[in-house]
């Protein structure tokens, strides 16, 4: 069979046949639709409007119509599309790549292979795939009909010649002498009849294999318009809430109100200097550690709505009409927690004889503030560094060249001690799996506990230096940590390879980001580097503008995707760079006049989780942290609720089908 000619009219062009649309998933419908309306595009002066550009930037007119058009036909727009190609004159496909749409389409092989070497692919071993996926549905559907002989024909004279992927040919013979072996919808793995892929995705198949000039790839406009939108947010230089629709009708620009900024609270549990902080991964603890001997594990204050299931269940069991009673289902479970972001919720009552539900808040907000859960007591030293179970549920703690100590959460209590005789421990941390318990050694080696205190391995050699900085990747693959007073060392825990970052100045201290792939070093010489440690070990950015003379100061990863740099100063300053530009984008004020230093080695550490940031200084712990919006987020709701705004109520009105429903919300000192 032939292509199909330009000048035939629509009605007279071949189309897809109903045995073969029948079954298809949506997607492979549009695509199908798709396809076939190219196969029907204008005569076309194509390849003369290839020089024509528009805009500033030198964008192929020819190009950018062709995208929109895909655009509209994926989007199922199919008669916009046709009309854009006639009035612009440009099709969304060539004639000869539409021949071949119409050729597969069709089953036409033989026609298919012969259109394969007109639509202008230059690449060998790309005509020898693409041939390879034609063949391989021709022989499946021949095996679909049962019609054996042929099929071996084709995988013996057309298939096996291609001299592609031998492993899969020998697969599919084995299709033709193991009759139970079969494969269905073209993949392998059970028995089963041989049932091929509509060819509406082996088209997509084939479109995956062309370069894009041939064939425009699926959602090629939707791709560049949300790259756009990556790159905009990447440029934000405050880009740190995924709270919010981004439009396309404006730039993106984000606030500096995005940076933590007000202090809301200042925790002074502490009896002397405040040494390490860290978050547990779930963000509902922070551990702090002190020079007073003592660790202290802090809950974080969540908004919930404790009330919401009395509410419900009073309403299940009232007088109340059922549609009453599914309205009130509705506001309880959700649009009070919208509320209860921003506000506390003090009480609610319910009122089954005047269909009346009662719901009061307190404009008090306690999102992100901390109380005291435990103190944990032990340690005869200062309490250096300590590390967060991956669970969350357990702690280690180190004391300086003491011991380590591994505690449980919820009760504060100390499960294990683990010790070396004749050397102190300077750090600590988990294996992925929370099965093992890493420290460093003052001998200068690292060793490996079972969490019951039995020694796994030892590490000898100049693995680690009196600095306590330690730290796993998540995948378990890499140790981390300083094993000169310039250099940190990566060890591969199979090969036990390594590789090492050497810096010109001593290092003060190191972190390294959740994703595994940076590590961030402080250094003596005030300035923080960025290293990449994914394949080879390369320096990414540098920091500069904080203070650091005398003591150890810590920085940090923080805000969305770790899109910050944070770190402490001894000009009582937070300084905040944005990790991509290296731009020092904040200077928070964290304490009037200089630190006050008591005796030992004073550490100044930032810690960010989410929205929270925590600065340590002096003898005690301030919190910083995003002022809240006056948001409700209710706007999705006025097809639902009247509502109105006065001094200090909102009052919702909720029809149903036999009633009038009033549920009033008051919001105390809201205004």
């Amino acid at each position: 069979m032939g292509g199909v000619e330009d000048d035939e009219p629509p009605s007279k062009r071949v189309k897809a046949s109903s045995r073969e649309l029948k079954g298809l998933s949506n997607v492979s419908k549009r695509t199908c639709k798709l396809f076939i309306r190219c196969s029907n595009g204008p005569t076309p002066s194509f390849f003369s409007r290839d020089d024509e550009v528009i805009g500033s930037k030198g964008v192929k007119k020819v190009e950018f119509v062709r995208i929109i058009a895909e655009a509209l036909y994926s989007l199922g727009y199919s008669k916009t599309g046709a009309s854009l190609e006639e009035e612009s004159g440009i099709p969304f496909h060539s004639s000869a790549v539409s021949v071949f749409i119409q050729q597969v389409l069709d089953g036409n092989w033989d026609g298919s292979l012969a259109a394969l070497h007109k639509i202008g692919l230059v690449d060998e071993s790309i005509i020898k795939s693409a041939s390879f996926i034609i063949l391989q549905q021709k022989f499946f559907e021949l095996l679909d009909r049962e019609k054996l002989m042929e099929a071996l024909k084709t995988l013996r004279t057309e298939i096996s010649p291609l001299s592609v992927n031998s492993s899969r040919v020998r697969e599919l013979s084995s299709f033709i002498l193991s009759p139970t072996y079969r494969m269905v919808d073209g993949v392998s793995g059970g028995q089963g009849m041989v049932k091929p892929k509509p060819r509406s995705e082996l088209l997509e198949d084939l479109q995956k294999l062309f370069p894009p000039t041939v064939m425009i790839p699926d959602r090629r406009l939707l791709q560049l318009i949300e790259q756009a939108l990556d790159l905009q947010r990447e440029a934000c230089l405050f880009h740190n809430s995924t709270v919010g629709e981004t439009s396309l009708f404006t730039d993106h620009q984000c606030g500096r109100d995005q940076i933590p900024s007000q202090t809301v609270q200042i925790l002074q549990d502490h009896n002397n200097e405040v040494w390490y902080l860290q978050f547990s991964e779930n963000g509902k603890y922070l551990a702090s550690s002190s020079s007073d001997n003592s660790a202290i594990i802090w809950e974080v204050t969540t908004s919930v709505f404790p009330s919401s299931k009395p509410a419900a269940a009073a309403a299940e069991g009232s007088a109340v009409p059922a549609s009453a009673r599914d309205t009130i289902h509705q506001v309880v479970t959700e649009l009070v927690p919208r509320l209860a972001r921003h506000f506390t919720l003090t009480s609610n009552y319910i009122f089954p004889d005047l269909n009346f539900l009662l719901l009061v808040f307190s404009k008090v907000d306690l999102d992100g503030k901390v109380s005291l859960k435990h103190r944990l007591i032990g340690h005869q030293k200062p309490v250096s560094c300590l590390s967060w179970s991956p669970n969350d549920d357990q702690i280690l703690t180190c004391g300086e060249e003491e011991v380590v100590r591994r505690w449980d959460v919820s009760s504060g209590k100390c499960l294990q001690v683990y010790e070396k005789g004749g050397v102190g421990l300077i750090s600590c941390s988990w294996s992925p799996d929370g099965k093992c318990v890493f420290s460093g050694l003052t001998d200068k080696s690292i060793i490996m506990w079972d969490l019951d205190g039995k020694e796994i391995e030892c590490l000898k050699g100049q693995k680690t230096i009196r600095i306590s900085d330690l730290q796993i990747t998540s995948d378990g693959k890499l140790i981390i940590t300083i094993c000169k007073e310039t250099m940190i060392l990566l060890l591969d825990r199979e090969s036990k390879a390594e590789r090492c970052i050497e810096e010109d100045q001593m290092i003060v201290s190191f972190t390294l980001s959740k994703d595994n792939k940076y590590l961030l070093v402080s250094l003596v010489n005030e300035e923080l580097h960025l290293w990449s440690i994914q394949g080879h070990v390369r320096l990414v950015a540098k920091y500069k503008g904080h203070r650091r003379s005398r003591f150890i100061v810590r920085a940090c990863f923080g805000g969305l995707e770790q899109a910050f740099i944070a770190s402490g100063s001894e000009d009582s300053q937070v300084y905040i760079w944005h990790r991509g530009s290296g731009e020092l984008i904040e200077t928070l004020e964290v304490i009037q006049g200089r630190l006050i230093v008591s005796a030992g080695i004073r550490q100044t550490r930032i810690c960010w989780h989410r929205q929270v940031m925590i600065v340590q200084y002096a003898s005690g712990v301030k919190t910083i942290t995003f002022e809240t919006e006056r948001e409700i987020g209710i706007q999705q709701w006025r097809s639902l609720l009247q509502w109105s705004n006065s001094l200090n109520n909102l009052y919702f009105l909720v029809n149903t089908h036999d009633l009038l429903l009033t549920i009033t919300i008051i919001i105390t000192g809201y205004l």
